[in-house]
């Protein structure tokens, strides 16, 4: 039990390691009022990904304002300002933040084969195939276990945890055996997915020709 905690801390790791990637080497830019322009990655976000995503993390966000500046949830919340920013600025930044996180997992689950598509339109595709095999196992009065339906968030969370999970269970997969360093990497500890993390960041920076790897210009 303790040895699969530790490796999913050192998936952590990785995953925000990716993510902080991004962070460096993203520009945000507003351009034209009303127009929605987000990308992680080579993976460009439709406005129903992002307002998903920003529901999810939307109680988390106000817990953090309520924390850290003693905020009290009223009308005005977002609007008001913590720090020089607006909370819905800080719901924006921890939207994009998941988003990176969440594509830094599928696109190391592609890369290792555990699934063939990472883009969102392949999750949401995959999510109602599920709901669908339920609904058809439930007519015919067949056992299902779990849910009789997902939400979409519920299967986010569910095929991440297996995929985390699937990534842990091969022992042999880059950075779970041996510890390695590289420039320009993170040092952590032995066993960590140093390696997968360094493959994952060059290939982030490389897919878009030297551009960035996170740019925004949005308007909801």
């Amino acid at each position: 039990m303790k040895n699969r905690k530790k490796q999913f801390l050192k998936l952590g790791i990785i995953l925000l390691a990716i993510a902080v990637t991004g962070t460096v080497a993203g520009i945000i830019q507003y351009k034209k009022a009303n127009q929605f322009d987000l990308t992680v990655a080579e993976h460009v976000i439709s406005k129903e990904e992002y307002l998903n995503c920003m529901k999810a993390v939307e109680y988390d966000t106000k817990i953090q304002i309520q924390q850290e500046y003693g905020a009290i949830y009223e009308d005005d919340f977002w609007k008001k300002q913590y720090d020089g920013k607006h909370g819905y600025e800080i719901l924006a930044d921890n939207t994009v933040e998941e988003l990176k996180h969440i594509h830094a997992v599928y696109d190391l689950a592609k890369e290792q084969g555990d699934i063939t598509d990472s883009s969102y339109e392949a999750l949401e595709k995959r999510w109602k195939d599920e709901n669908a095999e339920r609904s058809k196992k439930v007519e015919k009065g067949e056992v299902i276990y779990g849910l009789k339906e997902y939400t979409f968030q519920l299967y986010l969370d569910y095929e991440i945890s297996t995929l985390k999970e699937k990534y842990c269970n091969h022992t042999n997969r880059e950075g779970m055996k041996q510890k390695m360093k590289y420039r320009n990497t993170i040092k952590v500890e032995s066993g960590s997915l140093e390696t997968a993390m360094k493959m994952q960041t060059l290939r982030w920076q490389g897919s878009r020709s030297k551009e960035n790897c996170v740019s925004r210009s949005m308007m909801i």
